[in-house]
């Protein structure tokens, strides 16, 4: 009985482990290409019912819902959202390029037309097991992205469209002695997972050695340069080995001159520019798990148990504006990284009469608030999805509506994701949803929430909307077919109705675990991390 159940083992492992192995000499094998991802890369079971269907249902085809494209609306005719500009940060790239949520507003719009399924092409570019975290975009186009397998890391520049990479900077590596840490690959978010562009087109980018490194970006045919690094190692909160805590995130000042930072331990400081000179706060007691925004009046950032607004005095020491708690909820939702809110620090309006957005974890249903940020009064919230399956751990997508002038109409929308679930690496089981929540203000001053629609789409990875088309995009995989097929998912802004499907590709390769959707400025092309590489989708008429 012993020799069967060894066999069994053995036979399992041979199954999981040939695909990889045939993977890994596909990528070693054929240096300086770019290699698309594979799709054969399959579940074991999969590998079963391919070969099951094979002996037992020669020549059938799968289902509708496993076709390569899917039109659920007549052919969409984009429709461009009004909208109040978001203000361009002085020290950053332009919007839409600048970090993984597109601006220092963190509003996870962009102004550029996504696909719209215009006979769709895909390609993708692997170099083994990692992906990326953010993907910027520098004046000339050019992807600009830190590239991770959860040990080694590299900031990489290339082409938008062949996805070539025309040149590579080596970061630090996680340590060692990193699985002693407890924190798994998919689970890390330091150490450049989240960057930023300037408006130099340098990339600012925090370091597993605890530094930041601000790094010029190449002209055609030259190589990365490291401009300044900041050391900040005895800024961080202090752990007993092997545990060290994370500069996870860092941006720019609104008026220049100093550096905000924040780790995930619980500490948030200054780097004066000019001369590395530090100022940390601790929020005792707390930690941080969701990057912050920065607006003209203060930098925003939420711990697992407040939100906070704070300044800078003129001399880098930060003065807390105001603090305010929301409901934590009685432990970690499943799903999540961290008890406590799960979305990033979103902005919208201006400081005087404007909103910061994040949402709770209340149960039995997570609540979507409605800060001021002139004073982190709660002005409006309001309760999503259903009771006991009801979680957010990626940011919103939010803007304020305009007129044909431009002026803001007292409309505000917010899109939120539900990806409550009981999700182990590299399976993910959210329970879905999407909503569209608007928040209103009346004559009289007083603001009203209100659901618009609720979409049933599923995803853990950050969405997107496109103002300049009217769709919002997300990407998840199908679940009734024989093998894993991957999809683009366009959801019309307006009405919630799913306009389009198209398929990425099939297997673990193109899985994007939590990953981002970014639209190139240009328009008509769009591009998904994944847990083996990076893909993107474009119109082929774009």
């Amino acid at each position: 009985m012993v020799r069967k159940i060894m066999l069994l083992i053995a036979m399992a492992l041979f199954v999981v482990c040939l695909p990889l192995v045939i993977y890994w000499g596909y990528v070693a094998f054929s240096p300086g290409q770019v290699k698309p991802i594979p799709n054969w890369i399959l579940y074991p079971w999969e590998y079963v019912r391919v070969a099951l269907n094979y002996l037992f249902h020669p020549g059938a085809e799968p289902g509708p819902e496993c076709g390569d494209f899917m039109q659920y609306t007549p052919p969409y005719t984009p429709q461009p959202i009004p909208h109040v500009a978001i203000p361009q940060h002085p020290f950053m790239a332009a919007n839409d390029d600048n970090n993984m949520h597109c601006d220092s507003y963190m509003s996870d719009t962009y102004e550029a037309s996504g696909p719209l399924g215009l006979h769709s092409q895909v390609s993708s570019r692997t170099q083994g097991f990692g992906g990326y975290g953010t993907i910027a975009f520098d004046s000339s186009g050019r992807l600009v992205a830190v590239y991770s397998n959860g040990r080694r890391f590299q900031l990489e520049l290339m082409d938008p469209y062949t996805l070539e990479e025309l040149a590579s900077y080596d970061l630090p590596p996680r340590p060692g002695y990193w699985l002693l840490q407890g924190i798994m690959p998919w689970e890390y978010i330091g150490a450049g997972m989240y960057f930023y562009l300037d408006a130099e087109d340098r990339a600012v980018v925090p370091t597993t050695e605890n530094t930041v490194q601000v790094v010029q970006l190449p002209q055609p045919g030259g190589e990365f340069e490291l401009v300044r690094e900041y050391d900040l190692r005895d800024y961080v909160v202090p752990m007993r080995w092997p545990h060290q805590d994370s500069v996870a995130w860092v941006l720019p000042d609104w008026g220049g001159g100093y550096y905000w930072y924040a780790t995930t331990g619980g500490m948030v400081g200054t780097i004066e520019l000019a001369t590395g000179e530090v100022h940390p706060l601790r929020l005792e007691g707390e930690v941080i798990e969701n990057s912050f925004a920065v607006g003209e009046d203060g930098v925003y950032i939420v711990s697992d148990h407040a939100l906070y607004r704070f300044h800078q005095d003129g001399s880098g020491r930060i003065v807390v504006d105001w603090r305010t708690p929301y409901d934590r909820g009685p432990r970690k939702k499943p799903g999540h990284i961290s008890r406590g809110s799960g979305t990033s620090v979103s902005l919208l309006g201006s400081p005087e009469d404007g909103f910061v957005v994040i949402t709770d974890n209340a149960e039995p249903r997570i609540n979507l608030l409605f800060i001021r940020r002139s004073d982190g009064e709660v002005v409006c919230k309001t309760p999503l999805f259903r009771e006991g399956e009801s979680g957010t751990d990626v940011s919103t997508v939010c803007f304020e509506h305009a007129d044909a002038t431009g002026e803001g109409t007292g409309v505000y929308s917010v899109l939120v994701e539900n990806n409550w679930g009981h999700h182990t690496f590299p399976r993910s089981r959210p329970v879905g949803g999407l909503t569209r929540v608007d928040l209103i203000r009346h004559s009289d001053g007083s603001y009203e929430c209100r659901e618009i629609w609720e979409s049933s789409e599923k995803g853990i990875g950050v969405f997107k909307l496109s103002l300049g088309n009217g769709l919002v995009y997300m990407y998840w995989r199908s679940e009734s077919c024989p093998v894993t097929n991957w999809y683009l998912t366009a959801i019309d802004f307006a009405t919630g109705r799913t306009v389009y499907k198209k398929l990425v590709g099939t297997g673990l390769g193109y899985n994007n675990w939590a990953g981002a959707l970014f639209i190139h400025p240009d328009g008509g092309v769009l591009y998904s991390t994944t847990i083996f590489g990076l893909v993107m989708i474009s119109d082929a008429e774009r």
